[in-house]
């Protein structure tokens, strides 16, 4: 069972990252005109999490493994469970954001802050989402110490992210979104 669910994970991951690239395209090809674009965020946070995987590597080789024969398969299953429903988290705050998702940070025409869906109870849901699934499949390094690699990696990427985006909306939207901001948690509710 353990290797079913580990082939789950797998197949997760991939089809995952095959989903963000068709959404990618999808927004490119037939999203509004945008006021202001930056692109420079997108391509650091793509490259922050490609380096942080492959730092995590050596580091999963170099120190000990998890001993999978002592973990059981519901807590395998848990892992899968928990990525999924941050794959999940993320595709709820897409469809809520509609015409104003976009890889890139920007502003649109008529651009305005989205309150509900996952909005209403955090500013960055998709990017919730990422975490919580990105954690849950860095858990499949099998070792702790590498995970904890991929993690850093993976938060320096958000939290510059979330800066950019916050900043721009700030200034595009003004007190429609820093009023927003103000009562409304970045990443987890009650929380940050």
């Amino acid at each position: 069972m353990n290797n079913d669910i580990e082939l789950a994970l797998r197949i997760t991951l991939y089809a995952w990252l095959a989903c963000e690239l068709a959404l990618q395209v999808r927004q490119l090809m037939s999203s509004a005109p945008t006021e202001r674009t930056e692109w420079r965020s997108l391509l650091l946070f793509v490259v922050a999490l490609g380096a942080a995987g492959w730092a995590a590597r050596p580091v999963a080789h170099a120190a000990p493994a998890l001993d999978y024969s002592t973990t059981s398969t519901g807590a395998r299953l848990a892992v899968l469970i928990v990525a999924w429903a941050g794959i999940g988290l993320r595709l709820w705050a897409i469809v809520a954001l509609g015409r104003f998702f976009r890889g890139t940070v920007h502003v649109q025409q008529d651009h305005q802050v989205v309150r509900s869906g996952p909005y209403r109870w955090v500013r960055h849901p998709a990017y919730s989402g990422i975490a919580l699934a990105g954690l849950a499949l860095g858990v499949t390094y099998d070792n702790a110490a590498a995970l904890l690699v991929f993690a850093a990696g993976g938060a320096l990427a958000l939290g510059y992210r979330i800066h950019v985006e916050e900043k721009l909306l700030s200034e595009a939207l003004g007190t429609a979104y820093t009023e927003y901001a103000a009562t409304t948690p970045r990443l987890i509710p009650g929380v940050w």
